[in-house]
């Protein structure tokens, strides 16, 4: 592909979708410089963006390395100017203490103890959809961080929230999530506007008080093998130690499903022939009344695909490590304290594995699909040492989430054609989607529900053009109405 070629289809692909890219982010979501120039680039390119200097990986065999030598390359979220924030608990450990903080929680987080967690999940999203207004336009971006927030409480950690904390963690995702953003770039220059900072010290507060309402509201399970009794018991009656540890979980947690959640409603409304499908999937699954009772994801591998191509799409555009210490990396000599960047969304948007990259398909995931393809490969939860300890809940809460929400509402665009911006978070969301979540129409006695592909059904997906077509979802850079933003967050 020509640097001309990758342009204008960029240039096609923002008139048709509206996206308003921030000048900052261009690079990083701009499908004409992720899936060419990098490619143009050789295995490491320096990159400047105002005073910031970043060594870019562009081989996918050193991508996976600097991920995975957490002895050479320190996880960003353990830099000592974030300290307050992500240095606490799982997420602001590293090495021996991280490594034991997540084997803590390992036992609570296998395929046996999550089973009965799809029939949580749609239980509970049910309960909190009920909360959302079906008769006027709802801020889709705050209404998925409340759902976010309460399904990561009440169905992973086992508690309640109040209502006015679940509200407040909604509101003030952004600003903790965009302050940790600029306290990382700024850290050479350590000054924020005095609002944001204001901002995000109430935000913090906030997260504070919900570790301890969770700490307080704990239901263990009767044989104490949930996540919150295993912290408490190997805390030894340390408090202040679990509730750093939930701090963590809940910061991790409802910012990636935020913005997946949120995105996957984005792509409901501008693909109304999927939504009519996923709600014919759960129909088809779980009958028309979809009883709670035996819930799994495996019974909705349309959703899932959704899922997975919303992160293909939509997700975290790159990863963020430092080097430790002076190190030499592809042939180039990184000195030390040097950000190095991962482009994941690069290798979500590569021509070579998919074809129409820049395409919303989400039917490239298929079981069905000719050649196969694997969600692994869009690196929804890391590598590494850092990989998502909760990558199996994460996989049962996505698909079954978004089956509860189509099964009940009908996703509709508030103001078609309207841009959708992104802000600059640690993962993406849509800033400014305002939608109409309507109850779903009743099915007509003897009536079928309607089946339906998109537009995107014969897209295909493989290694090349021609290549069958495919179902699930992942994480990228945005093509539609709105493009992803730089994170350094692959915690979930």
């Amino acid at each position: 592909m020509s640097e001309k070629k990758g342009s204008g289809t960029s240039r096609t692909a923002r008139r048709e979708s509206g996206i308003a890219y921030s000048r900052s982010l261009r690079f990083w979501l701009d499908p004409s410089n992720l899936a060419v120039r990098l490619q143009q680039a050789g295995p490491v390119l320096r990159t400047k963006t105002g005073p910031a200097v970043a060594f870019q990986m562009n081989d996918p065999a050193l991508i996976r390395k600097v991920g995975s030598a957490e002895d050479v390359f320190q996880f960003w979220g353990t830099d000592p100017c974030l300290k307050d924030v992500a240095g606490r608990g799982i997420t602001g450990a590293e090495g021996r203490a991280h490594r034991e903080r997540r084997a803590v929680m390992r036992p609570a987080l296998t395929a046996p103890r999550l089973k009965g967690l799809g029939t949580s999940v749609w239980s509970r999203t049910g309960g909190l959809l009920a909360g959302i207004p079906s008769d006027r336009p709802v801020d889709v971006r705050y209404e998925m961080g409340r759902l976010a927030a309460g399904l990561v409480v009440e169905t992973v950690l086992n508690s309640t929230l109040s209502p006015e904390t679940l509200s407040g963690l909604a509101r003030s995702r952004s600003a903790v999530s965009a302050g940790m953003i600029w306290k990382y770039t700024l850290s050479p220059w350590p000054w924020l506007p005095a609002p944001r900072q204001r901002a995000f010290r109430r935000a913090t507060a906030l997260l504070d008080r919900a570790s301890r309402e969770v700490y307080d509201n704990h239901r263990p399970d009767p044989d104490g093998g949930d996540v919150v009794s295993l912290l408490k018991r190997a805390a030894g009656g340390d408090r202040r130690a679990v509730e750093h540890d939930l701090y963590a979980l809940l910061l991790a947690g409802i910012e990636t499903t935020t913005g997946t959640l949120a995105w996957a409603c984005y792509e409901l409304g501008r693909h109304p022939a999927h939504q009519d499908a996923l709600r014919a999937e759960v129909d088809a699954a779980l009958g028309a009344d979809a009883s709670a009772e035996g819930v799994r994801a495996e019974l909705l591998p349309r959703a899932a695909g959704f899922i997975t191509e919303v992160t293909r799409v939509h997700g975290i555009p790159f990863l963020v490590r430092r080097t430790r210490d002076a190190t030499s990396l592809g042939g180039q000599s990184l000195p030390a304290r040097s950000v190095v960047t991962l482009p994941l969304g690069a290798l979500r948007r590569d021509p070579a594995r998919y074809a129409r990259p820049d395409a919303f398909d989400p039917l490239r995931w298929s079981p069905d699909a000719r050649p196969p393809l694997s969600p692994g490969s869009v690196l929804a939860y890391g590598l590494g040492p850092r990989y998502c300890p909760g990558a199996a809940a994460a996989d049962i809460m996505g698909p079954v989430a978004l089956a509860a929400l189509v099964h009940a509402r009908t996703f509709r665009m508030a103001r078609p054609g309207r841009k959708v911006r992104v802000s600059l978070e640690l993962t993406p969301t849509p800033k400014g989607l305002s939608m109409v979540v309507a109850p779903r129409a009743p099915v007509a006695e003897g009536g079928v529900p309607p089946q339906g592909g998109g537009a995107a059904a014969g897209s295909g997906a493989g290694t090349g053009p021609g290549t069958g077509s495919c179902p699930v979802s992942g994480s990228g850079v945005a093509p539609g109405p709105d493009s992803g933003s730089p994170s350094g967050s692959d915690e979930r």
